[in-house]
């Protein structure tokens, strides 16, 4: 825990304001090579804390690279990738994100805290954290869902409670075919059934 204090009042933004939130922005999306890294800052609100189990989850990270998520700045908080996030919030599950649909089958990037007890008795400033991301195989960008576990540590009768985040983040996707080449793709298609249909129709050689 020394550690994460003392990055957060070194190296990273802090502000006054408190809004109830664990919150991921996507700060830029650099080309690294054929991949694209997606840069990411975590701000947790002053009126919350961490304890072991703690995460930010950003959903369907298309495109993603194997072996490509990071977070070099915090040993505590451990990057990982999922297919399908548990909303079992009693088993330490998020909030279902109402806004979004979470897509089984694109990743997503997870982030959990495993430590000792972070500001979980008493408010504090606004924390911003950097350096979270992932690399893609795309550098288009999209809204898709992010979800939070954070814990409560103000509010009367409440200090202790597990507080659950949700809204919308920017993620990588796939790059839509533009018009003319929709009706390159339509044509091909065409021509093929075309092929397809002719050779059937073709009267087959009758065996000497």
């Amino acid at each position: 825990m020394k550690r994460l204090l003392l990055l957060a009042g070194a190296a990273f933004c802090v502000s006054s304001a408190a809004h109830a939130s664990i919150i991921p922005v996507l700060d830029s999306v650099v080309a690294d090579g054929m991949f694209f890294d997606f840069n990411y800052h975590v701000t947790l609100s002053g009126d919350q804390g961490l304890t072991d189990g703690s995460k930010v989850v950003i959903d369907d990270f298309a495109g993603y690279v194997a072996g490509s998520i990071f977070n070099p700045n915090f040993s505590e908080i451990s990057p990982t990738v999922e297919n399908f996030t548990s909303t079992d919030t009693a088993n330490g599950g998020v909030q279902v994100n109402a806004q979004f649909t979470d897509d089984p089958f694109i990743p997503n990037l997870v982030f959990t805290y495993h430590g000792p007890d972070f500001r979980t008795t008493a408010p504090g400033q606004d924390i911003t954290l950097t350096g979270f991301g992932a690399k893609s195989i795309f550098s288009g960008v999209t809204s898709d869902g992010f979800s939070a576990r954070a814990i409560k540590n103000s509010g009367l009768g409440t200090v202790g409670t597990v507080a659950f985040n949700n809204g919308a983040v920017g993620v990588p996707t796939a790059p839509v075919p533009e018009p003319a080449t929709w009706g390159l793709l339509i044509v091909g298609f065409g021509g093929i059934g075309g092929l397809v249909r002719l050779q059937r129709r073709r009267p087959q050689g009758v065996a000497a």
